[in-house]
């Protein structure tokens, strides 16, 4: 195995046999090395393989340059708890971009500069159980580096989850969260009443809302149509979740100029009643 490209002291590429790069990590492993040289195995602790469109996307030399390796060692722990949370796997990018983000935080917090997030409280209600990864991605941040960072960063670290999740950018988990937000709020004043945020009811909903919007952002939209009877019986068992959902369909379709399935009026009418139902009984 030979040295491709040297990053830094720490960090090399190879090429496999395909002719794609492979990062390579290691303590001393690009000291006093240059291209062609052979790698030595032993000292390797990491490897990551990228796509071709990896490298393309972003500049994939230039952010290993400036990330260390406990920066490394640190996102690779959080998101290694992320994926026993959520039984998911993680792709190599992702591992990088979080680096990249945690050397960053550590840049400004010697700085004394101290970032705002704005969607804080939207990424609480919204994503729950990514916010728990990322508190504690907080406290292994402090166990490794000394240092506590503020709940803000929490958020900031719980959108690189939810985006290694589902394999979408951060720009486009603005725009995800912000379809949330609006869709609840249509649901609250089509339904008269506020609703109860922290039940399982309303995570659900929320989950199937995020899965709605990357169709809808990615443009992979079906738009065949269920079965009319069905319709019927939904329409007649749950009228006022139904009337809801309908407000909320037609929003959806007007605010992001698409055509949704009446499927999905059913499983909006479903989850609304569930909502509905669970408020009103507690």
């Amino acid at each position: 195995m030979k040295i491709f490209k040297v990053i830094n002291n720490n960090i090399v590429i190879t090429l496999d046999q395909n002719n794609q790069e492979i990062i390579l990590m290691g303590r001393g492993l690009g000291f006093k090395q240059r291209p062609g040289n052979n790698i030595d195995e032993n000292l390797i602790e990491k490897r990551f393989s990228l796509s071709s469109s990896d490298n393309e996307e972003s500049s994939v030399s230039q952010l290993l340059s400036n990330i260390s390796l406990e920066d490394i060692r640190v996102a690779t722990q959080i998101l290694n708890y992320a994926k026993d949370i959520f039984n998911t796997k993680v792709s190599d990018s992702k591992v990088i971009a979080l680096s990249d983000h945690i050397h960053s935080v550590l840049e400004r917090y010697n700085s004394g500069v101290e970032l705002k997030n704005n969607l804080l409280w939207e990424i609480k209600r919204f994503y729950p159980k990514e916010f728990t990864v990322g508190k504690e991605a907080l406290d292994i941040i402090q166990q490794q580096f000394g240092i506590k960072l503020p709940e803000d960063e929490a958020g900031f670290i719980t959108m690189h989850i939810v985006e290694a999740q589902m394999n979408q950018t951060i720009d486009d988990l603005d725009g995800l969260t912000q379809f949330i937000q609006k869709v609840i709020q249509i649901l609250k004043y089509a339904c008269h009443q506020e609703i109860d945020e922290h039940s399982a009811y309303y995570y659900r909903f929320v989950t199937h809302l995020r899965y709605l919007a990357q169709r809808i952002f990615s443009n992979q939209i079906s738009i065949e149509k269920t079965d009319s009877s069905m319709l019927e019986i939904i329409k007649l068992q749950y009228p006022d979740a139904y009337q809801a959902a309908e407000k909320v369909l037609n929003f959806i379709q007007n605010e992001y100029n698409c055509r949704l399935a009446s499927d999905e009026l059913i499983y909006l009418t479903i989850h609304i009643e569930k909502l509905i139902r669970h408020t009103n009984t507690d």
